[in-house]
């Protein structure tokens, strides 16, 4: 188990009508996770991806991301990328890029500060946070700033854990823009001129990037908390804490994902939880053995796809909690999985040696069976992202790697 005395968890929801948010996924994927249900859902590919490299981009030199760990560094590798039309959006370090399909650079925008988390594009505006405390809204044509909005710096990274290396992304939903942040809330901001909605303080650090459905927005804290906030006012509809008897491990990492009355998470307190998205009621858990699971879930038809780090497995479990399967991979999965038609996607990364190798899964989500397995030149921290019939991923050798 890693050395630290806090953990992280991720969640799926659902509701029990049929929500928009989760209905068929778009051809984009203009935020984390796809939209701001989160579910992890992308369009099928018209042709089979079949796991070679179709291009590769820079954005920063292997040596400044060499010997990095978390934010505290000045660099970082590549976050998950935004896809709008035939634009790619891709964070890294202090810089936006956007690039074309074919992976050639349209533009690169320098930021206020280094980032870790997933650009979100709207109307027109790409939406990012920064390590010094602000939400940044830019054109999304010409990158000039539209405006900033303070939000409290990354703070605590490494201090809160070794393995600290995700910041919470903005979630864009009904004009409206969300974000966690390092001061311990949960922000809510006018999409059109950056104007404070409402906050909610939590009592740790937020990482986890909100989910957006219902008229609700949900988000977990490294307090150990999940919560479940109007999204007009911010007034807590239900507050759910995660923490269990006997572990002392307890923070929330990963993302809500919303799907059919139910919000499912998995924590570094070792259960995987299905909770009722209406009351916040704990509807089953599921052991997971001590292992930790920074990542979010991938939800489709009632199946929650979620990687471990510790015990290096990804597993499917169903709308009432049965595992329906458990498949080991190559290293530890911090990375989200990505569904796209007949075929899950996993990323992993190498905790303990900066230079091993990373992988990507193609697995058979009815059963987890392989179907291929490429293996690249550094960790994977980024989550893949099917734009068309390429994967998209960052990794820590500092490229973006598109998989055809």
């Amino acid at each position: 188990m890693h050395g630290s005395s806090f953990a992280s968890a991720l969640i799926t929801l659902a509701w029990p009508l049929a929500c928009p948010l989760a209905a068929q996924a778009p051809p984009d994927s203009p935020m984390f996770r796809g939209n701001p249900s989160h579910a992890g859902v992308y369009a099928a590919p018209t042709h089979p991806i079949k796991g070679t490299i179709a291009w590769s981009f820079e954005t920063l030199g292997w040596d400044r991301y060499q010997k990095l760990e978390d934010m505290d560094g000045d660099y970082m590798w590549p976050s998950t990328p935004a896809v709008v039309g035939d634009r790619i959006y891709a964070a890294a370090g202090p810089f936006l890029y956007v690039l074309d399909l074919k992976g050639q650079m349209i533009r690169q925008i320098k930021l206020s500060s280094c980032t870790l988390a997933s650009p979100a594009v709207s109307n027109g505006v790409v939406y990012l946070p920064t390590k010094d405390g602000k939400l940044n809204a830019l054109d999304a044509q010409d990158g000039r700033t539209i405006w900033t909005a303070s939000i409290g710096n990354a703070g605590f990274l490494k201090m809160v854990d070794t393995w600290d290396v995700y910041q919470s992304s903005a979630t864009v939903a009904e004009g409206r823009v969300f974000v966690g942040s390092g001061d311990g809330r949960i922000y809510a901001f006018s999409a059109k001129d950056g104007h404070e909605l409402w906050h909610v303080q939590t009592r740790h650090v937020v990482r986890a990037t909100p989910a957006v459905a219902g008229g609700r927005v949900f988000c977990g804290s490294f307090d150990g908390h999940v919560y479940a906030l109007d999204a007009q006012t911010g007034k807590t509809i239900w507050d759910v804490d995660t923490k269990t008897p006997g572990v002392p491990w307890m923070a929330v990492q990963g993302s809500c994902a919303i799907e059919n009355g139910l919000w499912r998470r998995r924590c570094r307190s070792a259960f995987f939880y299905g909770i009722d998205a209406a009351t916040g009621a704990v509807r089953w858990k599921d052991s997971h053995d001590g292992s930790w699971v920074p990542s979010s879930p991938a939800v489709r038809d009632g199946i929650a796809y979620v990687g471990q780090s510790d015990d290096s497995k990804v597993c499917a479990v169903d709308a009432k909690g049965k595992r329906l399967w458990t498949r080991t991979v190559q290293d530890h999965t911090f990375a989200s999985p990505a569904l796209a038609g007949d075929v899950l996607f996993v990323a992993t990364n190498n905790n303990y040696n900066y230079n091993g190798k990373g992988h990507l899964y193609a697995l058979e989500p009815k059963t987890g069976n392989p179907i291929w397995t490429l293996e690249l030149p550094g960790s994977v921290w980024s989550s893949p992202v099917v734009a068309g019939n390429l994967v998209l991923l960052g990794c820590s050798d500092g490229k973006l790697y598109a998989i055809q």
